[in-house]
């Protein structure tokens, strides 16, 4: 038997309806529009990332306007990939990069983050909103931008950063900002893995 066509199209509608979700809000994040943005979240979703651990839609938008503000804007691409759906519960997993231009030292340089960006959603009143948005690490990457020139980098400082988002983290120290080193990476993986069951759990109802 063939399963029922309108209970299939239903789910790739939610499917689409999340992966539009989820590229909405890092799109709104990067175009400073801060009340798109804003509208992506629920009002007690919890954010982690590399320079954010909060509860809270408003609290977060306004510390995104404020830490733009204070070292400029980085890009995201995000990629949708992977979405569960159990009623009005479900989860997105998106593979991202993270991208920047910025001076260290003298030295202009160009850093990426290679990542993926985890949400909850949940559905009210007939529209998703994100619940929670977290950021697992895989690797990054800077260089200079002139070919010819060398990034001024205390090697030794360096190896004390998690490898999983170590430049992240070294160009923020430049800046003044600490990265949390306990955040999730592919370096870590018993982490992560205990991350995804109690993610796989909330998702059946059952935190």
């Amino acid at each position: 038997m063939q399963p029922d066509t309108n209970k299939r199209l239903m789910a790739m509608l939610d499917r689409e309806e999340l992966y539009d979700l989820a590229r909405r809000e890092r799109f709104a994040r990067d175009q400073r529009r801060f009340e798109v943005m804003r509208d992506c979240f629920h009002d007690d979703a919890y954010v982690r990332t590399s320079w954010y651990d909060g509860h809270g839609g408003d609290a977060y938008v306004e510390a995104t306007r404020k830490f733009m503000e204070k070292v400029g804007n980085g890009k995201h691409w995000v990629f949708p990939a992977f979405a569960q759906v159990k009623g009005d519960r479900a989860t997105i997993e998106s593979p991202a990069m993270i991208f920047n231009r910025a001076t260290l030292g003298d030295v202009q340089i160009d850093f990426h983050v290679f990542c993926r960006y985890f949400s909850r959603a949940f559905r009210q009143d007939g529209t998703w909103k994100l619940s929670s948005f977290e950021v697992l690490f895989e690797r990054d990457i800077l260089r200079a931008v002139n070919p010819d020139e060398t990034p001024p980098i205390d090697w030794d400082k360096l190896r004390a950063f998690r490898p999983s988002y170590c430049f992240l983290s070294y160009l923020q120290a430049s800046r003044g900002i600490d990265v949390n080193q306990n955040l999730l990476g592919d370096d870590r993986p018993d982490e992560l893995a205990a991350f995804h069951e109690g993610e796989e759990q909330w998702l059946a109802g059952l935190g």
